[in-house]
């Protein structure tokens, strides 16, 4: 949807541990259960796919990873969206509530914390849907010049890739925008929450200063919360996040490094 394509279908690939093992078969059953209820909600058959049991090695299982394939409909090459910011001086604009408090199996307290576990984000399939039908409309109607999901490492990553673009990419853009404050009340708490929150039914859109009431007020038209958060900056600038009075700050090609590098950089 975030292509401004419609979704058709999806196959499956499903890798799981010892299915022998109560808690293995309970993971399995309920990853089913769970593509089984989204592809009801999206009207997205499954056409097939593979499972793949007994993943592991002496120290335990792999974690539960189902992995979905999906195909979808691109009406009309002039539909497409991409999903990095295209042009310094566009608005920024969160599509999607706000974060939930929850950090549960998120990024930042697996990688950082070196915690699995905790209560996460819940996921409202309605809420997705109606997320995904605007996502594909303003897509038909022109109002988009780029859309990335929100997903793994929440917010402060989305807008990171956003702004970075594509490994050959010839520039990057900056950005600066504001968040509310989220979750706890300490401001090192708070901010976690608002900048690495991994809350679902929520994209991080841009689109020409002219166009984005049109888009908002499609937004309120389809039940999609919607918050203009600030504006795609010059070429190769920071990428500045605000919230309340305080600010965090990344120069985007500082970014890039640690981004496309990464592989290389752990191989040495």
């Amino acid at each position: 949807a975030c292509t401004g394509a419609v979704p058709l279908g999806i196959t499956d690939c499903l890798n799981f541990g010892n299915p022998e093992r109560p808690e293995i078969f309970f993971q399995f059953v309920e990853a089913c259960r769970g593509i089984s209820d989204a592809c009801i909600a999206f009207s997205t058959p499954v056409t097939g796919g593979n499972v793949s049991f007994y993943n592991q090695s002496p120290t335990g299982a792999i974690d539960p990873t189902p992995t979905i394939g999906m195909i979808g409909l691109l009406e009309k090459l002039s539909y497409k969206v991409p999903s990095h910011f295209q042009r310094a001086g566009d608005s920024i604009v969160l599509l999607g509530g706000p974060a939930s408090g929850r950090m549960g199996g998120s990024a930042y307290w697996t990688h950082l914390r070196d915690f699995i576990g905790g209560e996460q984000p819940p996921v409202d399939l309605k809420v997705e849907l109606a997320l995904q039908q605007l996502l594909i409309e303003a897509a038909r109607r022109g109002l988009l010049r780029s859309a990335h999901d929100c997903s793994t490492g929440g917010l402060a990553v989305t807008l990171a890739e956003a702004a970075m673009g594509g490994p050959y990419a010839v520039s990057s853009f900056g950005a600066t925008v504001t968040l509310p404050a989220a979750g706890a009340t300490a401001t090192d708490a708070g901010d976690i929450v608002a900048l690495y929150g991994e809350d679902h039914g929520r994209a991080i859109v841009s689109c020409d200063p002219a166009q984005r009431a049109a888009l908002l007020a499609l937004a309120i038209t389809l039940g999609v919360p919607a918050a203009t958060l600030g504006s795609v900056g010059p070429a190769d600038a920071a990428l500045t996040i605000k919230i309340d009075q305080r600010s965090y700050a990344w120069p985007i090609v500082e970014l890039r490094t640690t981004y496309f590098e990464a592989i290389p950089r752990r191989m040495k």
